[in-house]
């Protein structure tokens, strides 16, 4: 925003606590004046690290609330009970939100990460981005395969390593087949992110007794997209350099 643009704009601020406003967050009364009249459906909130979150707007009892959208918002935030919030309205669906720890300094989280390509990754990465330009499509759908590739496994046609797997009573962790980190040189550091139609979530690298990797946080991943048994659960590596960053979701129904 115009730094003297952002003077003059609507703003208002929140005491966050998980108690109550982990689901929703509701918006002062007094601030119904800066709003739409009728209220839309859908409001933006853009956070300090870059990215922008869709939440929906509802009414109740004469104050706004945003809901469905907000929890995703507030989990990729890593919001604590007793921090601050400031939303600073636009005028048009658009709410930039900055966050305040109890330190009472801002804090950037929920970072958007930019990836530099070099020459030599160019033809990958127009690969990957053809792949995600259409989130109805399979993943190598859109994926020439030249010659030099008639020999490589269905995994590796996409660019990028991939597996399936299904439900299991270990739902808390996904674990990764030996034998695909094994055969792409694959390493891991100490966090991940599983990414799928609804966002992005943060994972943490397990440890397992024979030495196989698995990743916590994997039943937020189920929950949220209604992983059922008879579901089979495809997941695309996305790495730089052969260090796994991401786990890409695609869930398709039994």
């Amino acid at each position: 925003m115009d730094e003297n643009e952002d003077d003059v704009l609507p703003r208002f601020f929140k005491v966050f606590f998980s108690e109550t406003a982990s689901e929703s967050m509701g918006i002062p009364m007094s601030f119904n004046e800066h709003l739409e009249d009728p209220l839309p459906q859908k409001a933006k909130l853009q956070g300090t690290g870059g990215g922008v979150w869709t939440v929906s707007f509802t009414k109740i009892r004469e104050c706004a609330y945003f809901t469905s959208g907000w929890s995703k918002f507030a989990e990729e935030h890593e919001l604590k009970d007793g921090e601050f919030l400031t939303f600073v309205y636009d005028g048009h669906h658009t709410f930039e939100v900055s966050v305040y720890g109890h330190c009472g300094c801002k804090e950037t989280r929920a970072v958007v990460e930019t990836v530099e390509v070099s020459d030599d990754d160019s033809d990958g990465s127009e690969e990957e981005e053809d792949s995600s330009a259409d989130d109805d499509s399979d993943v190598s759908s859109n994926v020439t395969v030249s010659d030099d590739d008639a020999g490589l496994s269905s995994m590796e046609v996409t660019g990028n390593p991939c597996f399936t797997t299904k439900l299991k009573q270990r739902i808390y962790e996904l674990l990764i087949p030996a034998n695909v980190v094994n055969e792409h040189g694959l390493t891991f550091g100490d966090s991940i992110k599983y990414i799928d139609a609804e966002g992005v979530m943060k994972g943490e690298r397990g440890k397992m007794p024979d030495g196989r990797v698995c990743l916590k946080g994997w039943n937020r991943v189920c929950r949220r997209n209604r992983v059922r048994e008879q579901d089979t659960v495809h997941c695309e590596m996305l790495h730089v350099r052969k260090k796994v960053h991401s786990i890409k979701v695609t869930v398709t129904r039994g």
